[in-house]
């Protein structure tokens, strides 16, 4: 059926001409030459055609149906193929966003079973990965390491009592002089720093010793 294909060139020569002259596009101009020399009866079959552009025969018989079906109009239109569907639309998008910035996350596969949970949304990790950390440019909370000995009743009591323990730390020894160690960096895991010794105190150092 392809090869019975009889296409009627509704524009004149001199028509195609001006288009070849002012045409940018190299596929569009060897679509146009395709329709003057049928025009022009210069090269009026198919596999000739084919052979002058190099082209597949089966790429002249597309370009002849649609001048068939649509006219130039729809040989030279630039037909453009559909964007990739996201795998998370971006409405869900922004109730991550909105997620990471007022909850707060530990980690992405935990944001991977919130998507499937709440949003019925099943992506690999990589895709939730890519989409907080390059796109959305979120930061995950990192939880704070916590001892496994911890008593979190103990610390929870502490935090209760702190403000009466101050008042009669005050009540006691007075307010006029300041507290020299109240709490210290973690990395020392416990041990108060030393104190540096001057010079001068060396031998004093030394005798008590």
């Amino acid at each position: 059926m392809a090869n019975k294909l009889q296409v009627q060139i509704q524009e004149t020569v001199e028509e195609l001409e001006h288009r070849l002259e002012g045409h940018a596009t190299a596929v569009n101009k060897e679509k146009l030459l395709v329709l003057y020399w049928l025009a022009t009866k210069k090269i009026p079959k198919r596999t000739e055609l084919a052979t002058m552009l190099k082209r597949d025969e089966s790429t002249i018989y597309r370009w002849l149906r649609a001048y068939f079906q649509g006219g130039i109009t729809e040989l030279l239109s630039i037909k453009k193929a559909p964007g990739k569907t996201p795998h998370i639309p971006p409405e869900r998008e922004r109730k991550i966003n909105q997620k990471t910035a007022t909850q707060g996350e530990t980690s992405y596969g935990k944001l991977q079973v919130w998507l499937e949970k709440e949003c019925g949304i099943k992506v690999r990790y990589k895709v939730v990965h890519n989409l907080v950390h390059y796109k959305l440019k979120a930061d995950l909370k990192v939880p704070r390491p916590q001892s496994d000995k911890a008593n979190e009743e103990a610390q929870a009591s502490f935090k209760k009592k702190l403000c009466e323990l101050i008042k009669v730390m005050i009540k006691y020894f007075g307010n006029s002089k300041p507290v020299r160690i109240w709490c210290q960096d973690e990395s020392r895991f416990g041990l108060i720093t030393m104190q540096g010794i001057s010079r001068g105190d060396k031998g004093a150092a030394n005798q008590v010793e």
